[in-house]
């Protein structure tokens, strides 16, 4: 049985901050929230109905990202990310039957929850370089957010320190891989990020899962192309990444 929430567990300095509900392919209101939150993200939005077929089959292990009901500051991050974002405010309940193959009992003590993001563990993916597989023992880090509201409050490494320790423990996994924008996409004479108007962001994304134990092993030349607004083409660079599991 997957194990989603204990309202007891607890780190070094109080309850855990936020902990994962798996996505219910099969409820419209499920469906209809991650589009919300991938308008909001940016991207993928047209792929949502996809991972409904991939998330039935036990290949995509995608979740949502919960504020834990026991963490002092979970109140006022809602209130923030509600006031952000007044579409999400009808919270969902806790339908999932079945995560990466396996059985799935919602957790009574949460019936109804308002994510606040999403991160996916997947046991198949369509990018070799990522090594994908579960009899390996190797998942897939995909398909990453949290709320623009509650970014830099420290959720997205609880998120992913919480999808690591899932993966070890329920699943068996050895370790843990994730593709993200190359660390060269985002200097700030790059061309491709100044047609695009992109940021100069103060820490990437390749930087920030190094600092979270990931260890960049490849990198794609092309992993995506992007369009700037005169209709100009941009091939974007990525950069596999590996944590093992131990």
């Amino acid at each position: 049985m997957m194990a989603t929430h204990n309202s007891t567990e607890e780190s070094a300095g109080g309850p855990v901050p936020v902990y994962l509900v798996p996505w219910d392919p099969d409820s419209q209101e499920h469906v209809d929230r991650m589009k919300l939150q991938r308008i909001a993200c940016g991207w993928k939005v047209d792929q949502v109905d996809g991972w409904r077929e991939t998330q039935r089959k036990g290949q995509s292990g995608l979740h949502w990202v919960i504020l834990h009901p026991d963490h002092p500051e979970s109140p006022s991050r809602l209130k923030s990310h509600l006031a952000a974002y007044p579409g999400e405010a009808q919270a969902l309940s806790d339908t999932c039957k079945a995560i990466l193959g396996r059985p799935h009992k919602p957790d009574p003590l949460v019936p109804y929850f308002h994510p606040v993001g999403h991160i996916a563990l997947d046991s198949v993916t369509s990018v070799p370089e990522l090594r994908t597989s579960l009899a390996d023992g190797i998942l897939s880090l995909m398909n990453f957010y949290i709320s623009s509201a509650l970014q830099n409050r420290g959720l997205g490494g609880a998120a992913m320190t919480y999808c690591e320790k899932m993966a070890k423990e329920e699943f068996g996994a050895k370790a843990i891989t994730l593709e993200t924008i190359a660390n060269s996409e985002c200097v700030p004479d790059s061309p491709r990020r100044i047609a695009l108007k992109r940021p100069v962001l103060a820490v990437t994304n390749e930087d920030w899962y190094t600092r979270h134990g990931y260890k960049v092993y490849a990198q794609r030349k092309v992993a995506w192309v992007d369009v700037d607004e005169t209709g100009k083409e941009w091939p974007t660079g990525s950069s596999m990444l590996r944590k093992e599991l131990v």
